[in-house]
C-alpha cells in the first residue's frame, strides 16, 4: 500500500494518485484547537440530529419523512402528497438557491462542516481507527507492514465496527424514507417477508462502508460535483481557509539574500493535518474541503515560535491583497432576492393550502329538474373530495338546520364519505328544496356541512349554488 509523502507532493495531478493513477493513501495527523473543538460540537449534534430526526413526531407524524414509495411526504408537521411537487419544488429551491448563497459568502464551509461525508468520516470511522489502531503514524506503519496476525486482527476487528457504523448509519437512512415505526416492524420479520428494502438496505450499507471506509477523499476529489461548482460560485470576496502569502513568505529555507525570512516555518504541519492531501501555501484548490485543520496545526505552531495567529486563517482575496472585502455583491444580492422570492412563495402555498379540498359541480344534465307538481327542484351536483392528510376521515353531509326548516333535503348514495389519507373521491348527490328557495331570481346560495363522524363537529362548509325557474 502506497502512502502519502507529504513533502514531497506533486504538482501536477492529486496528492492521493501516483504517477500510474494508482491510490496513495493519506493519514491526516489529528489535531487540537478552537475550530477542531468548534467541529467537534457541530459533529456531534449533526450525528445526533441525524440519528434522531426519524423518531422525533410533530403533528403525529415523522418530523422528516420522504416516503417516495407511497407518495407521501413530511416535512416537520406540513404533509405532501405527490400532487403537491409545486410546494416540494419551492422547498428544494429554496435548500439549492440556500446552498449557492453560502457558498458565494463563505465558500465551501458545507465541505468541511456539514457534508455528511465529512462529518461521518471525520466524526465516526477515523475515531474508531484512532481508538483501534493508534495514531495516525501507527496506522500508517500498519498500512506499509506485511501481513501478519496482528495486522490481520486489527483490521478485522476495525473493519467490523466500520460494518456496525455503516448498518446504523443505512437504516437510519432508511428510515427516513419507510418510515421510522415502518423500518422497526419490518426488522422483527424474515427478510424475504420484505426484499426489496431489505436488497436496498444492503446496498447502502455497502455503498457507506465502501465509501467512509475506503474511498474517503477521493469521493469529493473525484465524484463530488460541488467541488467543480464552486468555482463557479465563488470568487474574490468569498470567504475560504486561506494561507497569507504577504506575512508568510519568503519561508524559512528559501530566504533570498537581503530579504527578511516570513512566519512560515514550512514545518509541513498544514499538510501533515489536511485530510486530502494539500498544501494550503499553494492556493485555493480544488481538493479543499476548507475543514480548518490547517488553520488549527499552523496557529499551534505559530504559538510555539510567539508569532501571532492567523497565518493560516479564513479570510477572502480580496483582503489577502489589501482591498476591502464587499459582503452586498451583484451575486449575492440575486441570490438574496430569490431566496426570498422562493420562501415567500412556499409560505403562501402552504398557508393557503386546505386539508381537505372539496370541488362541487353540476351535473352534466338539466340544471335543475321540476317535480311534486311544479312546487320542488331537485339539482344534481358532483363532488370531488380530496384528502390531503395521512389520517383517514369519514365525513358526513348535512343540510344546516336554517335550510332544514326551509324543506332543503339532501339525497345521497351514501350518508358518509370514507376518505383514506392522500385519496380522492367522487360522489353524485341531490339536493331537493321548494320552489321558494330560488324565488324570483331563480337562484340561491347555501352552504352543506361536512361533519366528522368522530367527534361529530363540521370539518368544513362549502358553498353549493341552487337553481331553479326564474319568474318572469
Amino acid at each position: 500500500m502506497r502512502v502519502l509523502d507529504q513533502r514531497n507532493l506533486p504538482d501536477e495531478r492529486p496528492a492521493s494518485m501516483d504517477e500510474s493513477g494508482r491510490r496513495v493513501f493519506i493519514f491526516p495527523a489529528p489535531v487540537s484547537g478552537f475550530w477542531r473543538r468548534a467541529r467537534n460540537i457541530v459533529e456531534i449534534f449533526l450525528i445526533i440530529f441525524f440519528l434522531a430526526l426519524p423518531w422525533i413526531k410533530i403533528g403525529g407524524h415523522q418530523a422528516l419523512l420522504l416516503n417516495i414509495g407511497d407518495r407521501q411526504f413530511s416535512i416537520f408537521g406540513l404533509t405532501f402528497w405527490a400532487h403537491d411537487a409545486p410546494l416540494i419544488f419551492f422547498i428544494v429551491a429554496f435548500l439549492s438557491i440556500g446552498l449557492a448563497f453560502i457558498t458565494a459568502v463563505w465558500g465551501r464551509i458545507w465541505c468541511g462542516w456539514g457534508c455528511p461525508q465529512t462529518v461521518f468520516i471525520d466524526g465516526v470511522f477515523r475515531r474508531l481507527e484512532y481508538w483501534i489502531i493508534g495514531s495516525h503514524i501507527q496506522q500508517r506503519n500498519l498500512a506499509k507492514a506485511p501481513w501478519n496476525i496482528k495486522k490481520f486482527f486489527k483490521l478485522s476487528v476495525l473493519w467490523t465496527l466500520f460494518l456496525v457504523a455503516s448498518l446504523i448509519i443505512a437504516h437510519s437512512f432508511l428510515a427516513y424514507f419507510v418510515g421510522a415505526d415502518n423500518l422497526v416492524e419490518m426488522t422483527q420479520h424474515n427478510p424475504y417477508e420484505n426484499w426489496t428494502i431489505f436488497l436496498i438496505m444492503g446496498f447502502i450499507t455497502a455503498v457507506i462502508l465502501f465509501d467512509f471506509g475506503w474511498f474517503r477523499e477521493q469521493f469529493c476529489i473525484i465524484m463530488c460535483p460541488y467541488g467543480r461548482f464552486q468555482s463557479v460560485l465563488m470568487d474574490d470576496d468569498s470567504l475560504t481557509v486561506s494561507y497569507d502569502p504577504a506575512r508568510g513568505e519568503p519561508r524559512k529555507g528559501i530566504v533570498p539574500e537581503g530579504q527578511k525570512q516570513g512566519d512560515c516555518i514550512d514545518c509541513y504541519k498544514c499538510v501533515a493535518v489536511c485530510p486530502t492531501g494539500i498544501d494550503i501555501r499553494e492556493g485555493l484548490q480544488l481538493e479543499c474541503i476548507g475543514c480548518t485543520a490547517c488553520i488549527d496545526a499552523c496557529d499551534e505552531v505559530m504559538e510555539k515560535i510567539e508569532k501571532p495567529k492567523g497565518l493560516i486563517r479564513y479570510a477572502t482575496g480580496s483582503s489577502l491583497k489589501g482591498i476591502k472585502s464587499k459582503f452586498f455583491k451583484p451575486r449575492v444580492a440575486i441570490y438574496t432576492v430569490l431566496l426570498v422570492a422562493v420562501l415567500s412563495a412556499l409560505i403562501f402555498s402552504i398557508s393557503n393550502r386546505e386539508d381537505i379540498v372539496i370541488t362541487v359541480l353540476r351535473g352534466k344534465d338539466s340544471p335543475y329538474q321540476v317535480v311534486e307538481n311544479g312546487e320542488e327542484i331537485i339539482n344534481h351536483f358532483k363532488l370531488h373530495l380530496k384528502n390531503q392528510t395521512f389520517e383517514d376521515l369519514n365525513l358526513k353531509m348535512a343540510v344546516p338546520d336554517i335550510w332544514k326548516e326551509k324543506k332543503v333535503t339532501l339525497v345521497s348514495q351514501s350518508e358518509t364519505i370514507n376518505l383514506d389519507g392522500g385519496m380522492n373521491s367522487t360522489l353524485h348527490i341531490f339536493i331537493k328544496f321548494p320552489l321558494s328557495i330560488t324565488g324570483d331570481e331563480g337562484s340561491r346560495n347555501i352552504k352543506l356541512d361536512f361533519i366528522d363522524t368522530d367527534d361529530n363537529k363540521i370539518k368544513i362548509q362549502e358553498n353549493v349554488k341552487l337553481v331553479g325557474p326564474k319568474s318572469i
